[in-house]
């Protein structure tokens, strides 16, 4: 008699424990079906009831609970929060499990493969040889390296046909000087660029975002000093007037034409020639009809 006092009292504190710790998350539930009266509490949800409620219910206490002795929204909420936990404990098993079968080799080939979806512009052979065709044609007196001479010396040539206004020639010389000054620091007689330190420089410029958009500013300048009868599109004889400026021949005036008059009218616009000349730069695609707005290409070395 006395035992059964005993347990009567022990279940009914156990149930007063786990509703009152219970009580917050089961609050909003609402009750939406009953087990069958007299259903004992399994081993596995015992082990529920004993993470649920910190410990306060477990060993034989909880076994001799019955499932119509407790509130049924209690129990899904016991259940919902074994799931969520189980859930969390397999996501854990697994990460982890990634990360110890990671090996020195696999993390190496992740890294490459990082390092070649950021593999910087400009690192072709074939870009490389374009860029030494430029400082080939910006090299005005052929000793070998550019000088900011040089690039004077390029713009005087443009200037002095007399087809840019006064006020475009002034703005024409801005672009120049500050050109230089951007890509290859200040104007000194001993700023010397050979052909290395000009790949090395457009190299850098090609793969800076703010750079990169002002490459080719000086090129509608070029474009207005030889389009001497202001039309706005360029035909053969004002691109040979074009390369006699850069100190190409008309017969590589005439091939290039031949290449990048793609739809074959003869005539080149302002917008075609300022895409030309920036793609030149910035294409590593050498299908490109670009490759020939500066002439032919130097011999690959």
């Amino acid at each position: 008699m006395a035992f059964s006092i005993v347990s009567r009292g022990i279940l009914r504190t156990s149930r007063e424990i786990l509703e009152r710790n219970m009580a917050a998350t089961v609050g909003a539930l609402q009750q939406t079906t009953t087990p069958p009266p007299n259903t004992p509490i399994s081993h596995s949800d015992c082990h529920r009831l004993f993470l649920a409620t910190g410990g306060n219910i477990c060993g034989h206490g909880a076994h001799s609970l019955l499932w119509h002795q407790m509130p049924t929204a209690v129990v899904q909420a016991v259940r919902q929060y074994s799931k969520k936990s189980a859930g969390a404990a397999k996501l854990r098993r697994e990460v982890e499990s990634d990360s110890d079968s990671d090996s020195d080799d696999e993390f190496e080939r992740r890294r490459q493969k990082m390092d070649s979806k950021r593999s910087e512009r400009g690192d072709s052979a074939f870009w490389r040889r374009k860029m030494r065709t430029l400082h080939r044609i910006l090299d005005v007196n052929h000793d070998g390296v550019v000088s900011f001479d040089d690039f004077s010396l390029l713009a005087k040539r443009f200037n002095d046909l007399g087809h840019l206004t006064p006020e475009v020639a002034a703005e024409f010389n801005d672009v120049i000087k500050h050109t230089w000054e951007e890509q290859f620091g200040e104007i000194t007689p001993y700023n010397l660029v050979t052909a290395e330190q000009f790949l090395t420089d457009l190299h850098h410029r090609l793969n800076d975002k703010k750079m990169a958009k002002r490459i080719g500013r000086f090129l509608p300048y070029l474009f207005k000093a030889v389009d001497f009868d202001h039309t706005g599109h360029l035909d053969l004889e004002q691109y040979k007037l074009f390369f006699r400026c850069l100190g190409l021949t008309e017969d590589d005036a005439a091939v290039s034409f031949a290449v990048i008059d793609k739809n074959g009218d003869g005539q080149l616009s302002l917008k075609e020639f300022v895409h030309l000349g920036r793609q030149f730069f910035l294409t590593e695609d050498d299908s490109k009809i670009s490759k020939m707005f500066w002439g032919p290409l130097v011999a690959d070395h």
